[in-house]
């Protein structure tokens, strides 16, 4: 065999010509040639280099040796390591090794057990689905959790292993499935290598993130490098040095895309949410979740919540507390016309601090991560999760959603305290908490709470107090002690939206002039221990709604008797005394087109009228002179005084039929 080949080598052109058969080259022809031709011409240049560096070796030069195995691992793209292990594998086994195509599983960690490659790719799949999103990171945050738990289990027991792994599918959402569940079969593989102490699962996120991208190629997009240790933010009127906590605070607003139900499970929408970051340690500072659109009332809201100590209950499972707190030096914002009203500086210049607005959009993006973060980590996973792209958007989250603002207040809570505030901050060995804390060169500066009562909202109506120390208020009926004696006089009310269980009342001073506060007040009708105005609003629509489909047939049908019955009675009773007033009149009860009809008369009664008439007409002068004018009595119109016997409403037809 015959190889030949002229390839770059340290600048020069390389040629080697092995013209006698040898050890080397039996079995190597009829490989070669069934090769495709791109990766012939790679083995082709490792024979050369291979050939090349064993000639130079058994010359004793070994420093040349060395050199042009440098150049081969450059030519090559590969380590010096792997030319070394290239020419011991030719020495064992001739050259024919060179001329093995590349490994099935090569780029793949063969280290990881296929039961647990297994269980990434389920966790993703169910991390998909019911209207959720999830991503690469919260698979192997989950994987990294089950870890510990697993490895520790495995020196027990089998009973307690079984123990433990009936926790894991709990958690993991398959507890309650079926033993023949993809989860639950996936976790039996993995519970036999508990058993056998032979797990292999993956060991770092890297190792998840190629299990994820050979499953769905996902492409990772390149990150911000960040700005480095000492950071500034541009104004529009200035640069601004973050080099201490609370000096730099900054708030956005965004929709949260996940649906929301009220206690009945009713749909209510998506809520709004208002964040507020400290800008030197990254520490969610506080927030505010709410279904009205953004205004300065929500941004002076956070800023409440901000400001004071916040203290949670247990059935919020936080681990760690919520310490941040404090007013800021500097509100940084930018420019929506929220944060340019007259009542947040208002409430600005009454707090003490500075408003400044953004010099360009990008220096918002601590906020902006804070929101992107919160979508793929927190809102993919929850059920009612439509998705901010309208393509893509789940056709079921409608049908899925069940979660209260309650609920999701709570998961808000725990994610900032326990995930966000307690994540290590870039490049240095603290937390976000930490780091607040460590540079925080004064206490934080609390104002009394009813200073801050200027950022609730406010009643336009000025409501009467009314018996019992009462008022009305989105009708509802508040009552508290601090009413009583006041009956009649107008207060003021202030209240959060989010919980208008409580509300505060003030006195209503004249000229604008801030009044005196007087108490909480209670609704009085309502049982839950928090309700936001929202969910009342709702909870008094459906009401309407199921008030509206209500059977009420029975009412209008007795309605309609009852407006019968009046008018028939109105009718007779206005006929009797019509009758009454006609007989006492001698008048006809007023009937149109009614005639009185005689009998026919007899014939002795005819030659009576007769000679009468005969009489009569003797006794009158044949001229009108000889006539002795006498006056005539006045006729009176004929009323009869007695009903009609006949009464026809056309003459001629009557005459037809009865003459």
């Amino acid at each position: 065999m015959s190889l030949s080949t002229k390839e770059p080598c340290n600048g020069k052109t390389m040629q080697h010509v092995s013209g006698e058969s040898s050890p080397l080259d039996e079995g190597v022809g009829s490989i070669f040639d069934e090769l495709p031709e791109a990766e012939r011409q790679v083995i082709q240049r490792k024979i050369n280099w291979v050939l090349r560096i064993r000639d130079t070796q058994k010359s004793g030069d070994k420093a040349s040796a060395r050199k042009m195995i440098q150049s081969a691992a450059m030519d090559l793209e590969c380590h010096p390591r792997t030319i070394k292990r290239m020419l011991d594998a030719v020495d064992i086994d001739g050259i024919i090794v060179l001329t093995r195509g590349s490994r099935v599983d090569k780029g793949a960690a063969r280290h990881i057990s296929e039961p647990w490659r297994k269980l990434v790719v389920e966790l993703y799949k169910r991390g998909t689905r019911y209207s959720r999103r999830t991503n690469r990171h919260q698979i192997w945050l989950l994987i990294k959790a089950l870890l510990p738990k697993i490895e520790a289990a495995a020196t027990q027991s089998s009973d307690d292993l079984d123990v433990q792994f009936e926790w894991i599918a709990t958690k993991l959402g398959s507890g309650d499935e079926s033993h023949s569940s993809n989860l639950n079969k996936i976790l039996r593989e993995i519970n036999q290598e508990a058993v056998t102490g032979t797990i292999r699962p993956p060991r770092s996120h890297v190792a998840v993130y190629k299990i994820l991208e050979e499953y769905s190629q996902e492409k990772v997009k390149a990150r911000h490098p960040g700005q480095g240790p000492i950071k500034t933010i541009q104004t529009t009127e200035g640069d601004i040095v973050v080099d201490r906590s609370n000096k730099v605070l900054q708030i956005d607003h965004t929709r949260l895309d996940v649906l929301l139900v009220d206690q009945a499970g009713n749909e209510i929408g998506c809520p709004f949410l208002s964040v507020a970051t400290d800008s030197y340690s990254g520490c969610i500072a506080g927030f505010y979740l709410g279904f009205m659109q953004p205004s300065s009332l929500e941004v002076a809201l956070v800023l409440r919540h901000v400001i004071l100590p916040k203290h949670y209950g247990p059935e919020f499972k936080l681990q760690r507390e919520w310490g941040v707190c404090g007013v800021p030096e500097y509100l940084f914002t930018d420019r929506a016309k929220e944060f340019k009203s007259e009542h947040l500086r208002q409430v600005a210049a009454q707090l003490g601090f500075v408003l400044r607005k953004r010099a360009y959009p990008e220096q918002g993006g601590i906020v902006e991560s804070i929101f992107d973060k919160l979508n793929k980590e927190v809102l993919s996973r929850l059920p009612g999760y439509k998705g901010s792209n309208v393509q893509k958007r789940p056709k079921d989250a409608e049908k899925y959603a069940s979660l209260t603002i309650q609920e999701l207040e709570r998961v808000l809570v725990r994610h900032f305290v326990d995930h966000v505030n307690q994540h290590a901050y870039p490049r240095v060995a603290q937390t976000r908490f930490e780091r607040w804390e460590s540079m925080m060169v004064a206490p934080p500066r609390i104002p009394d709470e009813r200073a801050l009562d200027i950022c609730l909202l406010k009643q336009k109506k000025r409501p009467k107090v009314q018996k019992y120390g009462t008022i009305a208020f989105e009708g509802e009926i508040y009552k508290g002690d601090c009413l009583l004696g006041k009956e009649k006089q107008q207060v003021v009310i202030r209240y959060n939206p989010a919980d208008i269980i409580h509300l505060l009342v003030y006195t209503d001073e004249p000229d604008g002039k801030p009044g005196t506060f007087l108490g909480a007040v209670r609704a009085r009708d309502l049982t839950e221990e928090r309700l936001s105005l929202k969910e009342l609003k709702e909870k008094k629509r459906c009401l309407r709604d199921a008030r509206k489909s209500m059977d009420i047939s029975t009412i209008l049908s007795e309605r309609l008797d009852l407006n019968e019955l009046s008018e028939k009675k109105i009718k007779e009773t206005r006929k009797q005394k019509r009758e009454k007033e006609h007989k006492r009149t001698n008048r006809s009860d007023g009937l149109t087109n009614v005639v009185k009809f005689q009998c026919r008369q007899s014939s002795s009664e005819r030659e009576t009228v007769s000679k009468n008439a005969t009489a009569n007409a003797a006794a009158i002068p044949d001229h009108p002179s000889e006539k002795s004018v006498k006056p005539q009595p006045k006729r009176k119109r004929f009323k009869p005084s007695e009903a009609a016997e006949v009464a026809a409403s056309n003459w001629h037809e009557y005459r037809q039929h009865n003459w």
